[in-house]
């Protein structure tokens, strides 16, 4: 049985050590095989990532987009900078892709910061949750696995849902393509993303608002799951061209 447990802790908006952090609110409790889901911000903030618009100074293409798509030309910069590509946008929202994930405004985020500051994604996500499992091996004696994840609109989908940016210790993806089904068919496309569903169940706990819960501790997963691979952003992503809603709506290339 899969059980997943909220760690709290209170609001920070500097650096921090948060492999000391984990050791510290989990000595006793961390077992083998454990996963720790902890929020992408979270680490972001840790490593300080956080950056204050007053201090930003957009270029012309970054007013360009922010006349096109109505949004602050210091956050249409900063998006420029983060990502890879510019897809698109709506009124206050760039889409962007990075490692060949869309994500809008490059996941920058604006809540649970002071005003007139912003959050980074993590400059390496899969680098922070390895570091972070190595830090529990060596000061805690566990073997576990770590999940960095955000949450996400799907599309035509009201609300967010958690997804993950990077996975270390764990296999964060199940590829099911030439296994049978419960009646014999052989399925040509099926993966089953792991590290996506863990998420998802751990943003019911670390919500969306005041709940200061960035870590979820998940116990039971399938050891068979529990394996040594690092996932960075870049091995959850499919080509846009092989993406079923970005070729429905006729994508034709990054507008940057």
């Amino acid at each position: 049985m899969i059980t997943l447990r909220a760690i709290t802790a209170e609001a920070r908006a500097s650096s921090f050590d948060i492999a000391s952090l984990i050791e510290e609110e989990l000595r006793g409790v961390l077992r083998d095989g454990d996963v720790l889901v902890i929020s992408s911000k979270f680490i972001a903030i840790a490593e300080g990532r956080v950056v204050k618009l007053v201090g930003v100074k957009p270029t012309r293409r970054a007013k360009e987009l922010a006349e096109k798509y109505r949004a602050d030309p210091r956050l249409c910069e900063l998006v420029l900078r983060e990502s890879d590509t510019i897809v698109g946008g709506v009124p206050g929202f760039l889409m962007a892709s990075k490692d060949g994930l869309l994500s809008p405004n490059a996941g920058i985020d604006r809540s649970n910061i002071g005003h007139g500051s912003v959050v980074l994604y993590p400059r390496r996500p899969e680098v922070s949750a390895w570091r972070i499992r190595e830090a529990a091996m060596l000061s805690l004696g566990v073997s576990i696995g770590v999940v960095v994840c955000d949450s996400r609109l799907s599309p035509t989908r009201r609300g967010t849902v958690g997804v993950a940016v990077a996975a270390s210790g764990i296999e964060a993806v199940v590829d099911f393509r030439g296994k049978e089904d419960l009646f014999g068919n052989v399925l040509k496309v099926t993966a089953q993303a792991i590290a996506d569903d863990l998420s998802s169940a751990a943003e019911v706990l670390m919500g969306e608002s005041d709940e200061a819960a960035p870590i979820v501790l998940v116990r039971g997963l399938q050891r068979n799951l529990m394996k040594k691979t690092e996932y960075p952003a870049r091995r959850f992503a499919i080509s846009m061209e092989d993406c079923v809603y970005l070729r429905s709506l006729g994508y034709a290339g990054p507008t940057v």
